[in-house]
């Protein structure tokens, strides 16, 4: 956080202008930092998403807050290794209704007590039960490094898929839009031609409907851009109302065929950079240690007590009360042991149950392994396919535009009929729509395999 200071005052001043002085400075940095941390990208490419987004996700601050809890109990762990120690107080009133000292009067006989102490205890030997303990908080502060891993890469996946999803919209509208603009030209061109006769009244109203269908679509896809930029603020954790210039510049074909490692060496790095591996990994360690922090309550339990304190009493002494303080003191120091004998099976079935999470860990870790490798061959299999489609549809958009081309000067010289013409121009929008869908699906699936390989 950046301040900003006044150096200068007067030499002569008062009270209120000293105030107002300071207001504004306090107002000036709170403004300054609320400025600071409002500050946004001028222009938001895909790295400026990713990098705003690990800043201000709430979920990756929820996994922060997370590890700050484990820390918490780490510090709680260690300190179970340290002996104890409390002071008590107490103070009492007795009656004694019916004491010989006083049964002439008829009147109650009081008491007033008091005792002082202060008490230590500290384990010496339990098993081992608070050393695995310790261990099993340090393990959960590496889980919890990971989650936070995790919630990076979540949210980085989730905003990739997002940007080529407007990307993809973005360039889907731009091809709506000439289509739009190519069925008004026609239809324009038709309407001179039915006011001098050379076409008939359906094929204008053939070429109205066309544009009519173009511009339905051209306002679906409009709707769907809107949309995904709304995700992608969401996922941002931006206002719906604060500006955002999108760098939309189309990907080269280069990215779209861009070469590949095979899914085997994907898959082995993969082992080693995602953060899920390791977790599984970890929680199986932590389930191991469950073991063995269970079989401590087959051990004694080794104690050092020792405790000072002194006391009180009124009424029945005719000792003063410091006195009664000096004589009545007395120190303590004491060892007791807790042997286990016989515990109705809980010790036994804390330990059965330690062992079957054990396994439990064990099949999660393969099961992860398995989803990953999975996720890697569905990758992989999904890019190769794309990277193919993408081949095909550039030569069928090729001779798409060829054909649509050659179709429209036959139209225009009347040696092809409207429904045909339309026919010609839809194909050659299925074509281009095939071709941005082919590109986009190659990209994201090449961002997967990057994601895998720990290079986003």
């Amino acid at each position: 956080m950046r301040y900003i200071f006044y150096p200068f005052f007067p030499i002569r001043t008062n009270i209120a202008s000293v105030c107002i002085t300071v207001v504004i400075f306090l107002l000036s940095g709170i403004s300054a930092a609320y400025s600071q941390e409002k500050a946004l990208p001028s222009q938001w490419d895909l790295q400026a998403c990713i990098d705003y987004a690990l800043e201000n996700n709430i979920q990756i601050k929820q996994s922060e807050a997370n590890k700050e809890t484990g820390l918490v109990d780490t510090k709680l762990a260690k300190a179970a290794m340290l002996p104890s120690l409390s002071a008590s107080i107490g103070q009492n009133l007795t009656n004694y209704p019916f004491s010989q000292e006083d049964t002439s009067s008829g009147t109650s006989t009081l008491s007033t007590s008091g005792s002082y102490s202060l008490n230590a205890s500290w384990t010496i030997f339990d098993g081992g039960s608070r050393i695995t303990g310790i261990k099993q908080a340090e393990l959960n502060n590496r889980i919890a490094d990971l989650e936070i891993e995790e919630s990076k890469n979540n949210i980085k996946l989730a905003i990739i898929q997002n940007y080529l999803q407007i990307l993809y919209a973005n360039e889907a509208l731009k091809a709506y839009e000439d289509a739009v603009e190519l069925s008004k030209a026609q239809l324009e061109s038709n309407k001179i031609k039915l006011s001098v006769g050379s076409v008939a009244k359906s094929d204008v109203s053939q070429w109205e409907s066309q544009y009519a269908a173009d511009n339905y679509n051209l306002v679906n896809a409009q709707t769907t851009l809107e949309n995904y930029k709304l995700q992608l603020k969401q996922l941002l954790e931006l206002d719906r109302l604060d500006s955002m210039d999108l760098a939309l510049t189309p990907p080269d074909e280069e990215d779209v065929l861009s070469l590949i490692p095979d899914k085997q060496t994907i898959y082995q790095t993969a082992l080693h950079v995602m953060p899920q591996i390791s977790n599984s990994q970890l929680n199986t360690e932590y389930a191991q240690l469950g073991i063995e922090k269970a079989k401590a309550g087959f051990y004694p339990t080794v104690s050092l007590q020792a405790n000072t304190g002194t006391g009180n009493l009124y009424n029945h002494s005719g000792y003063s009360f410091g006195s009664q303080l000096k004589n009545n003191w007395n120190n303590v120091v004491g060892l007791s042991v807790s042997i286990p004998i016989f515990s109705n099976r809980t010790v036994k079935s804390a330990v059965e149950k330690a062992g079957i999470n054990v396994y439990s860990s064990q099949l999660n870790e393969l099961s992860i392994r398995k989803e990953l490798y999975a996720d890697i061959e569905t990758a992989y299999l999904n890019t190769l396919a794309s990277q193919a489609q993408f081949v095909a549809a550039e030569e069928k958009v090729k001779y798409s535009r060829e054909s649509y081309d050659v179709m429209n000067e036959q139209f225009t010289l009347g040696l092809k009929n409207t429904i045909e013409m339309l026919t010609e121009k839809n194909r050659l929008i299925t074509a281009q729509q095939e071709l941005l869908q082919a590109k986009y699906m190659a990209l994201l699936n090449i961002k997967i395999l990057e994601y895998y390989q720990g290079l986003i």
